[in-house]
């Protein structure tokens, strides 16, 4: 049995949108713009950096935009660029040594012809990252003379993490109903992980690599494919065995697909693998002890357990019509959709019963015009969702907690001004309950004396009145609050300034 337990204490929870501006320059040896007709983004953190009472957040925007051709308006070209960007966050509490987690979304994306060779990019970017402290809680070793009560708990310790770079290539032939290629436009491929595997010293990833390639017909029309490949792929990792877990998340670095005839392409798509791998315990907390002796008495302190009662992995669609926006040609014919799940819409409810999940997806549907000369244009669309998933033991008490990426989106016409949009979602669904445990660290021959504030005022405050060897975080533990709540409530300017009689405020719910 460990001897210590390890407990993360979020000192901090915060959400932010950042505004990325850029603009961007056609190369001299591709064609004048004539509009923009739609940009496609993704973001990822490459660095996060903790200072005091800060946190430096620095990410890269990847992006893709599509553009009409002043020479030829039924013509589009992309090109790609990067875009890094950095984000100074004041945090009251932050500091160096604690541990931070960070995801980022784009959440919108406007564009402008600037003129015929500039393009303006405008990205909000939102920003969601936890700080969190680690403290270890030594637990009371077993003793003949004293029967403690315990309580078993499932905990997961974190062995090891690692990132690594894999080039996934692969041949691939068009399928029998795609015209042929006379020149392709681009590219746009989608990882997906079906299957993790720890062996000894490895760890191996299977997947999917979905591409979906915008081309050129022999008719020279703009044209749509989604072609899928497999892979497989082994890592070395020292001290991995077959009974540990590992989670894996990827991002994507490049992807480009080369011609090889008119009917074969190969795309090689550049995948940033990270890799944790875990390891679950069961840990006996002693809790009590089941009969007093004379002589000794426990010392104690509360943790706040949170247990996973459902994880699991689903799958749902929704079915959406969309109109086109005024000023916009008629449709011809569909060529393809893509989109993003809108950050902030996705509600994840625990119930009697089950889980509720809702949300919005913004697409954008790229299609030709009802025109002689056949132009290409996109229209918005939207797509809401909601889903009730039947889970038995759920309580309204308990926390849900969904992530949610998009699998598939498709679009066909309705009519000239009509669309239909359908989304499939792949949902890994998490709920779990928070207990607090009282957690026997060792055993002193002395009466331990307790604090016993006073209750929660009228304003639904307790008044503490800070003692010898206290500090904010066992403060904050002991009251299962944040020691960053602690600090905003009390207007704490130096969190290593506790002065003995000091009376803080401190949350009663």
């Amino acid at each position: 049995m460990p001897q210590n337990l390890r407990v993360d204490e979020v000192i901090a929870e915060r959400t932010l949108e950042a505004e990325v501006v850029r603009n961007v320059s056609i190369p001299s040896d591709r064609p004048a713009a004539a509009r923009v007709v739609s940009v496609n983004a993704r973001v990822e953190i490459t660095s996060i950096d903790l200072e005091t009472g800060y946190v430096i957040i620095n990410g890269i925007i990847r992006s893709t935009i599509y553009y009409a051709t002043a020479e030829d308006p039924s013509n589009v070209e992309s090109i790609r660029r990067n875009f890094s960007f950095t984000e100074r966050v004041a945090v009251r509490g932050a500091r160096r040594g604690y541990e931070v987690d960070a995801e980022a979304v784009i959440t919108d994306i406007d564009f402008s012809l600037i003129n015929q060779r500039s393009i303006n990019l405008e990205f909000t970017v939102r920003i969601e990252m936890d700080i969190t402290s680690a403290d270890v809680v030594p637990l009371a070793p077993p003793r003949r003379d004293i029967d403690l009560r315990r309580e078993r708990l499932r905990i997961q310790r974190s062995v090891r993490e690692r990132n690594y770079t894999r080039a996934l290539v692969e041949t691939i032939r068009l399928p029998a109903a795609v015209s042929n290629i006379r020149r392709m436009v681009d590219v746009d491929n989608a990882v997906q992980v079906t299957e993790i595997i720890t062996a000894y010293d490895r760890v191996r990833v299977r997947g999917i690599v979905r591409s979906n390639v915008l081309f050129v017909n022999e008719r020279g029309q703009l044209e749509y494919a989604e072609l899928t490949f497999g892979f497989n792929e082994t890592f070395a990792f020292n001290g991995v065995t077959p009974e540990m877990s590992a989670y894996v998340d990827t991002n994507i670095l490049r992807e480009e697909a080369s011609l090889l005839d008119n009917r074969q392409l190969r795309i090689r798509t550049e995948v940033g693998f990270r890799i944790l791998v875990v390891v679950e315990e069961l840990v006996d907390i002693p809790t009590d002890i089941v009969s007093p002796v004379d002589g000794l008495y426990p010392v104690s302190r509360t943790i706040l357990v949170e247990r996973i009662v459902i994880e699991e992995r689903t799958r749902i669609s929704a079915r959406d019509t969309a109109r086109i926006p005024e000023g916009n040609p008629d449709i011809a014919r569909v060529i393809s959709a893509n989109g993003n799940i809108r950050q902030g819409s996705v509600d994840v409810d625990a119930e009697r019963g089950g889980v509720l999940i809702s949300g919005i997806i913004d697409a954008n549907v790229i299609y030709v015009a009802a025109l002689p000369q056949q132009p290409v244009y996109f229209a918005p669309a939207t797509i809401r969702f909601s889903s009730f998933l039947n889970f038995p033991q759920v309580r309204d008490n308990m926390r849900a907690f969904a992530d949610i990426d998009i699998a598939s989106i498709s679009a066909s016409r309705i009519s000239e001004r009509e669309l239909s949009v359908r989304a499939v979602l792949d949902v890994n669904i998490l709920v779990t309950e928070r207990v607090r445990v009282p957690v026997i660290t060792g055993i002193s021959d002395r009466p331990v004396e307790l604090p016993r504030p006073i209750p929660p005022t009228a304003d639904g405050y307790i008044r503490y009145v800070v003692r010898a060897g206290d500090t904010l975080y066992i403060i904050a533990q002991r009251y299962g609050v944040s020691v960053d709540r602690l600090i905003a409530i009390n207007n704490i300017t130096n969190p290593e300034n506790l002065q003995v009689g000091q009376t803080l405020l401190i949350p009663g719910n």
